[in-house]
């Protein structure tokens, strides 16, 4: 176990930028098992960075700030020698008797508070805040969340992509484009989708209470969550009550219960489970569900994405939808072929990914219009399919052409810009390989959309701001359509 004095050593180690990634490694985990010591280390970084805004003041900001402690009947003789300058004390309200001051006294004033800034430093490592501690909380309430103390120190690492009929705890809530940097989340119903910085999507279904630690930790200590993490992204970890739950490239959803159990189920790939105090190791693959007591010891059940479902439309970057439309679960893979006369299928195909090649397109507004996505642009795909029920033996063969010819139409709204449309059956079949999950055998028929054929022809439109696509179909007989749809999925302002 790392000594208090040693921490407080890692962390001005921290704050000068010299610490080892080993002995990050150690801080990090005091940081997450410790509130007290968190909050001391808070405190430390907030009197350590406003040193730094000191010593970074202009000469017409020190004036300003002389000038309001000297208004405020707050500035002292600074008469330290010879060569001082005297500051002449005044009332509150006797602005007319504020004596200009020379630089010189400019910089004492300035060397006067760093001094109560290295004070409060130098009681800190002596002292520390003690483990129950408030005088410097680690953050304050917003809308659930935990902000940092000191925004700028803390760097936000995380976005608020969608929110669904949130409600928070108290205070104000976060909205759609809010950073998030380290706090916790306490949504008491609802469902808000968190876009981190390295690519993974965190969902949250109310009531949960969810901290976010980095950028690869966070600690859910009830609700529903699911999380997808994209190839380079490994390692993300969710901490339980109970275990810690370690991506090896997945996705995966838990049910926290408040009691202390929970349940963790693999839609995608694997997780790593460990419990006990690492005493209890176990690996979960795709399709496997364990459950977790309140003491870590786990259980193998059935597999249920049944309370996860309501999570997936957002989790996957659907807004929002109306008409036929409904979502397909996107895990695990191995789909069979979905058919039904009312409802479009909405089936997202895996993760955002870059191009490794450039991806040729059908339909960029609402007309053909052929062109192609650069390599290297990143994206995600959604395959969109209305497929009828098959008609089958001697009475479907003689049944008229109008009750053969099926029309269906909807809209769906996308989190992120759509950058085109797939419609053509060749172009489809060609992309397949590009982003299909091989979820069951297609028709041996057209897939594609007629869009220029009067009687069957199909519409597309996109909204002026690209973000919600509304189609109407017409299929006849054997026939289906599809529409592979591809939004941008750019990583803003982050290096990937």
């Amino acid at each position: 176990m790392i000594h208090a004095e040693e921490l407080r050593v890692m962390i001005a180690e921290y704050a000068r930028g010299e610490i080892s990634e080993v002995r990050l490694r150690h801080l990090e985990a005091a940081l997450r098992e410790d509130d007290g010591f968190r909050a001391e280390f808070i405190e430390y970084m907030n009197v350590d960075a406003a040193l730094g805004d000191l010593a970074a003041l202009s000469e017409s900001e020190i004036a300003q700030l002389d000038g309001i402690a000297t208004a405020s009947g707050q500035v002292a003789d600074l008469d330290t020698g010879s060569h001082a300058e005297h500051v002449t004390l005044v009332e509150p309200n006797d602005r007319s008797a504020i004596t200009s001051v020379t630089k010189l006294a400019h910089w004492k004033i300035i060397a006067a508070l760093a001094a109560c800034l290295i004070f409060a430093v130098a009681s800190w490592w002596q002292f520390g805040t003690g483990a129950g501690g408030n005088a410097n909380h680690v953050a304050h309430e917003n809308g659930g969340a935990v902000e940092s103390v000191r925004d700028v120190n803390i760097a936000a690492f995380a976005t608020v992509m969608q929110l669904a009929d949130a409600r928070w705890v108290h205070g104000k809530p976060l909205a759609i484009g809010d950073r998030v940097s380290a706090g916790v989340l306490q949504l008491q119903a609802g469902i808000i989708h968190l876009q981190f910085d390295n690519g993974v999507g965190v969902t949250l279904e109310g009531p949960a209470e969810f901290e976010v630690a980095s950028v690869d930790v966070t600690r859910l200590r009830s609700g529903l969550l699911t999380a997808t993490v994209p190839p380079g992204a490994e390692g993300f970890r969710v901490d339980t009550p109970s275990a810690q739950v370690v991506d090896l490239g997945t996705a995966f959803g838990i049910d926290q219960r408040v009691d202390g159990t929970s349940t963790v189920s693999v839609f995608d790939g694997e997780v790593e489970i460990l419990s006990g105090e690492d005493s209890d190791k176990r690996l979960l693959t795709e399709g496997r569900t364990v459950r977790l007591a309140a003491d870590g010891s786990m259980s193998d059940v059935e597999f249920n994405s049944q309370p996860f479902e309501k999570l997936w439309p957002t989790a996957s970057g659907i807004a929002g939808s109306t008409g036929a439309f409904r979502f397909a679960p996107p895990w695990p893979r191995g789909l069979s072929r979905i058919q039904s006369d009312t409802e479009i299928f909405v089936l997202p195909e895996g993760y955002a990914s870059k191009l490794e090649e450039p991806c040729p397109i059908d339909v960029t507004e609402s007309e053909l219009n052929t062109s192609s996505i650069p390599a290297g642009q990143r994206v995600r795909s959604y395959l969109l399919q209305f497929n009828p029920v098959d008609p089958t033996g001697q009475e479907a063969a003689s049944i008229e052409l109008g009750s053969r010819m099926r029309r269906i139409e909807g809209s769906i709204t996308f989190d992120r810009p759509v950058i085109g449309m797939i419609v053509n059956g060749e172009t489809l079949k060609a992309t397949d390989e590009i982003f299909s999950l091989n979820r069951g055998p297609m028709r041996p028929f057209t897939r594609g959309l007629e869009l220029s054929q009067p009687r069957t022809a199909d519409v597309v439109s996109l909204s002026e701001d690209r973000h919600t696509l509304t189609l109407k179909l017409a299929v006849f007989d054997l026939f289906s359509d599809h529409v592979r749809v591809i939004v941008d999925a750019s990583l803003d302002d982050v290096e990937d």
